[in-house]
């Protein structure tokens, strides 16, 4: 979201960007191909769960899961992306 100001008042707009400069995002992953339970593991370090972009870890065994709760389920939803918390 970003902010947008047409005299009055400040309207809230969907942002079409990326949150932040490909080079940042592709830095804040792991490729992490034993386990993530140290601080050499990047995402453990800034306290990031696994994501998609993360490397082999992302099992069931991984030491850093991603514990997100699905908000809606594709049929729920317009598109195909679901929403995390």
């Amino acid at each position: 979201m970003g902010m947008e100001t047409r005299k009055r008042p400040i309207n809230s707009i969907i942002n079409q960007s990326n949150p932040a400069p490909d080079e940042l995002l592709k830095i804040i992953q792991c490729n992490c191909s034993v386990g993530c339970e140290s601080s050499r593991c990047s995402c453990r370090r800034y306290g990031l769960p696994y994501t998609a972009v993360c490397g082999p870890c992302q099992t069931e065994n991984c030491d850093n899961p991603n514990n997100s709760q699905e908000v809606c389920s594709e049929e729920d939803a317009d598109d195909t992306d679901n929403l995390t918390l």
